[in-house]
């Protein structure tokens, strides 16, 4: 073990003296982009590589339960701490863990993350150990660690809370697979409600899956190594009074398109910005240019990014960073929209002739590949500036249903099929187009195909701004 590692153990246990509990993670493919200061994990292998966190189980709580289901502890509240995260630095590991990225690290900062004790789970040689959660009426935080006492290779294949009836609680998060090495693995996930807090069960369950290093998060009858669950209790009164609701109730004007900012709502696990689009604006706008929260004063500011785009019980936000620990000046600023002309959003193409007859711009190309399997529909987007900025940048939507010539309506399903490699340009500044697959079936459907684009990249620039906290 690398001496830094020792030194990081011996600050750890030390900090765990006298204190007998279990110390215990989540980008994400991720939307996400969705930006992200996402999860990430830090890790103790058996040898070596990737890995910062430092825990130890010196407690397993252990129940007997069905193959497959894992074991569980009794429900811990996840609003009641044993002990004070700032008195003891008892997520000091977890601090380190999560030094990049703002909300996590300043609701560990700040005392915001409630210790629980005892909550536990392990089967098939994997122990999954919830340390800490704080909970909003937005989502939830969690920090958690996973013992790998195996000599696998291993991976979390999914990572959600479960309400009643097993079914998830918490907003589609674009889950990408996590690497968990033989040893101790800290975590971290900040995870947003599917719905209004109140509905929620008061005892939730996190649910973890395990699968092999090589498996893919969605393979199908392929038995995972293991399945762990921790149940927690809520506390919908603490929830209902954490953070701070701000009713802005404010028209922008950009590009001349309406948008209404509604409530603002700030709090542990990031800031809530609602906001809608008038449905008189003569186009249809798909995304926000480079939105950001702009922290402090005018001359000295920290930027929060935006990382995720939730759409709940019809109620579309935005959700920034956040940083718990500052109460100073807070004001929303958008570069722009992305939208085009509401006539502009059809995107027609011959499939059989792999042409296409009207698009938005002449950014796109298209070409079909066949097998015995079907045919997929390849679009490429060909970015017309080579300076886009990440931040700047939306993908290509297609709506979920298309129609043929004779206005059968068929499911858009995305696909991801063997494609035979492609020769790429020999003009090395160019910048590579951006490939969409989509399945279209073994059948030959009449021509050409009607698609309803539900993002596309057409930005249209103009900065402005909005106090929010001042």
């Amino acid at each position: 073990m690398a001496g830094s590692e020792e030194n990081l153990l011996k600050e750890y246990f030390g900090g765990l003296s006298g204190q007998v509990e279990a110390i215990s993670e989540i980008k994400l493919n991720a939307a996400i982009r969705s930006g992200m200061s996402g999860p990430r994990s830090y890790r103790i292998s058996a040898g070596k590589r990737y890995s910062i966190g430092i825990a130890a189980v010196l407690a397993i709580v252990m129940l007997f339960a069905f193959p497959w289901i894992g074991k569980q502890s009794e429900p811990q509240n996840a609003q009641s701490p044993l002990v004070s995260a700032q008195s003891s630095n008892a997520f000091e590991a977890y601090r380190k863990v999560a030094s990049s990225n703002i909300t996590v690290s300043s609701a560990i900062d700040a005392g915001l993350v409630q210790r629980i004790s005892g909550a536990s789970a392990q089967q098939n040689g994997y122990v999954l150990t919830v340390d800490g959660i704080a909970a909003d009426r937005k989502g939830i935080l969690i920090l958690y660690s996973l013992q790998n006492n195996t000599s696998r290779k291993s991976q979390v294949n999914r990572l959600q809370f479960a309400g009643e009836g097993y079914s998830a609680v918490n907003y589609p998060n674009g889950w990408s697979p996590k690497d968990v090495q033989p040893g101790i693995t800290l975590g971290y996930e900040v995870l947003q409600w599917g719905g209004d807090f109140r509905s929620l069960p008061d005892q939730i369950t996190l649910e973890l899956n395990l699968g092999e290093k090589t498996q893919t998060a969605t393979s199908s009858g392929v038995k995972p190594l293991a399945q762990l669950s921790v149940p927690v209790t809520l506390d919908h009164d603490k929830m209902a009074k954490t953070g701070e609701l701000i009713h802005v109730d404010r028209t922008l004007t950009i590009a001349g398109q309406e948008v209404d900012v509604n409530e603002v709502y700030i709090s542990t696990t990031g800031i809530y910005v609602e906001e809608e689009y008038n449905p008189q604006n003569s186009k249809r706008i798909f995304a926000l240019l480079n939105p950001r929260m702009l922290l402090g004063s005018e001359d000295q500011f920290m930027s929060l990014s935006s990382f995720r785009t939730l759409v709940v019980e019809g109620k579309k936000s935005l959700v920034f960073a956040n940083d718990n620990n500052s109460k100073q000046p807070l004001r929303l600023q958008i570069d722009g929209i992305h939208a085009l002309a509401k006539d502009a959003t059809e995107l027609i193409i011959d499939t059989e002739k792999q042409q296409i007859i009207k698009a938005p711009d002449k950014n796109l190309k298209v070409s079909v590949n066949s097998t015995a399997e079907g045919s997929t529909m390849i679009l490429e987007y060909y970015s017309p500036s080579p300076k886009t900025r990440f931040s700047d940048s939306i993908i290509l939507l297609l709506n979920d249903e298309f129609k043929d010539a004779s206005g059968q309506v068929y499911s858009t399903i995305m696909s991801d099929i063997s494609i035979p490699a492609r020769k790429e340009s020999s003009d090395k500044a160019a910048l590579p187009p951006t490939l969409y697959y989509y399945a279209l079936g073994k059948a030959k459907l009449p021509q050409p195909l009607t698609f309803t684009l539900n993002g596309y990249p057409n930005p249209l620039k103009e900065t402005v701004s909005l106090s929010i906290r001042k």
